[in-house]
């Protein structure tokens, strides 16, 4: 029974006939020549044409840090996946420039979106006539709220004086004051004014 093995493109035939010794001419030049080849079919993979060359190309780098000069401040792990430095890299480097811009804008509106937009504070008149600037202290919302305190604790103690004076002098010319109407329950009596 004969038996085909393909190896390398190369056929060797081998039979059920009795061995015969391996340094026979015949089939042992064949299987040697077979091994040879698959030899020389490894090793064409390794090529010694214009190894010069690539030495010189891929043996002589340049550190890391110093190989991409004009892609500083990108992600080196970009860089290395790159196969083409120069054409390729510019190429991928616009396009990452282009995303990082996309991003930076989506979240710059994103923020906006998020913050409550401040309230404009009024600011205080600098120089000016003093009136103005008392005006403006009185009207602003935090400075002022001291002194609107105040102006209106005076307003509420001179008041009620005003108020009091007036009637008492006009019932004093015409009747005694023993004779003025009994004062209503709660409210303040009203004070004899000094002669």
């Amino acid at each position: 029974m004969e038996f085909v093995s393909m190896e390398l493109g190369h056929r060797i035939l081998e039979t059920e006939e009795p061995q015969k010794p391996k340094n026979s001419t015949s089939e042992g030049t064949v299987i040697s020549w077979a091994k040879n080849g698959a030899d020389m079919a490894k090793s064409k993979n390794h090529t010694t044409h214009n190894q010069s060359r690539k030495w010189h190309r891929n043996g002589i780098k340049k550190p890391r840090s110093q190989r991409y000069e004009s892609l500083k401040g990108v992600d080196p792990k970009f860089l290395r996946n790159m196969r083409f430095a120069k054409k390729h890299n510019k190429r991928g480097l616009k396009k990452m420039q282009a995303n990082n811009a996309k991003a930076m804008s989506a979240r710059a509106e994103a923020v906006k979106a998020l913050v409550k937009p401040k309230e404009v504070k009024p600011k205080m008149p600098t120089g000016g006539s003093r009136k103005l600037s008392r005006l403006a202290y009185i009207a602003h919302p935090k400075l002022g709220k001291r002194a609107r305190a105040r102006i209106a604790k005076g307003l509420r103690l001179c008041r009620p004086k005003s108020q009091a004076k007036a009637p008492a002098k006009a019932p004093a010319k015409a009747k005694p004051p023993a004779a003025a109407a009994p004062a209503a329950k709660g409210a303040q009596a009203p004070t004899k004014a000094p002669e």
